[in-house]
């Protein structure tokens, strides 16, 4: 679906918008401050124990506003920026508002619009029901955060429509463009559509998303609309024409505990300009289980498999068998004490980052680790933290 569609809907928002608007607006300012002491095992060299900004939710600084319009119809801002709690840089280089940034109007007859840099409804919709609120992207990530469950794919020259309750259905839809134009069809553009439906203790979710890659396809083009996790999951596929995602999710509440569990399709398609020839497929499971007991105290668990297919000459292809640990105790409602751990085996083989090398997998916890990757199959992670929300 194209942007042009979506703008439509922009119309119909502010038909909705009265003459007589009571011109009533507001502006928050809200952020996390999230640091944690964190112990990984089978590194070259011997174990680490380095401080780790976010862990648990992100250490992030938000302004977020709106106005009232009329008629029902609001408009509405978000500007969102990481940073790193540990030595006080942003998360990423060159970018101030890097989590969002966005500019919208919302209707609860009609749906929100929105447009800039935001996240897909793929995300919006499967992520509730994923590792983040039960063991956290640090500890339960699936490996490599291969699938997209975590705060890793955001959306530039995005524009995204969701639509209203509509008796449990909620609908979201979003196309972003590269702005470049396409060489050998990478044009860097990104779609993604997604619908929930929510019923008494019962919450399920199906995503779509398809990210383009770039003219500078070697390594995914940075200057695509939409980038992703790159890890030693996939690190032989970045040259792939396309990435694409689909998942489904659910969970079920009932007082204190939670159950839940996803399953989740991911393709790296190639084409002629990319390094490998055949398109490599990513299959995962997960069961999750949370427990918010009468006391501050919360605990999470959860399982992961993730399975790559044969391909690309590899007839032993990756699996990755992980399980992860959460316990909070919260100090009130905005500051938490908590503790995190993981583990993780890898078998069989990959490609090397050169896409054409095959390698033995190795073990890679969610994706707070980036650039910690295990010298073997096997890692474990602890993780001590403070989370302070404002």
């Amino acid at each position: 679906m194209k942007q042009t569609a979506l703008l439509v809907l922009g119309g119909v928002l502010l038909s909705g918008a009265g003459g007589n608007a009571s011109a009533q607006s507001s502006l928050t300012v809200y952020g996390i401050a999230d640091a944690a002491l964190t112990h990984l095992d089978h590194r070259a060299g011997g174990a680490t124990t380095y401080m780790r900004s976010g862990p648990k939710d992100g250490s992030r600084l938000g302004f977020k506003g709106s106005e009232d319009l009329g008629g029902g119809t609001r408009a509405l801002f978000v500007l969102e920026m990481g940073y790193n709690l540990d030595d006080g840089s942003p998360q990423q280089a060159g970018k101030l508002f890097n989590r969002a940034s966005y500019v919208g109007l919302s209707n609860a007859r009609y749906g929100t619009l929105t447009a800039g840099r935001v996240y897909a409804p793929y995300f919006d919709f499967l992520t509730p029901l994923g590792p983040l609120p039960v063991v956290t992207g640090a500890a339960g990530d699936h490996p490599g955060d291969i699938d997209g469950f975590d705060i890793t794919v955001r959306n530039n020259n995005a524009v995204k429509y969701t639509s209203p309750n509509w008796g449990g259905v909620t609908v979201g839809l979003m196309a972003a463009t590269g702005e470049q134009s396409a060489n050998a069809g990478n044009s860097g553009d990104a779609y993604s559509a997604a619908v929930k439906y929510d019923h008494g203790a019962w919450h399920y979710a199906l995503g779509y998303q398809l990210l383009k890659n770039g003219p500078e396809a070697r390594n995914w083009d940075p200057s695509t609309a939409g980038n992703f996790s790159k890890s030693p999951l996939n690190a032989g596929y970045l040259s792939a024409r396309d990435v694409q995602y689909m998942a489904s999710g659910l969970r079920y509440q009932s007082g204190a505990l939670s159950l839940g569990g996803s399953l989740s399709n991911v393709q790296y398609r190639p084409n002629a300009q990319s390094l490998f020839r055949d398109t490599a497929i990513f299959n995962t499971a997960a069961l999750l289980a949370g427990w918010q007991t009468a006391t501050p105290w919360m605990f999470g668990a959860g399982v992961t498999y993730t399975r790559a297919t044969a391909a690309n000459g590899v007839d032993d292809p990756a699996s990755h068998l992980q399980f992860s640990l959460q316990q909070a105790y919260w100090l009130s409602k905005r500051t938490v004490v908590y503790l995190l751990e993981a583990t993780q085996r890898a078998h069989g083989r990959t490609l090397a980052a050169d896409g054409v090398s095959e390698i033995d997998a190795g073990a890679v916890i969610g994706i707070s680790q980036t650039g910690l990757v295990a010298d073997s199959r096997r890692q474990s992670m602890v993780t001590l933290g403070l989370r302070h929300a404002f």
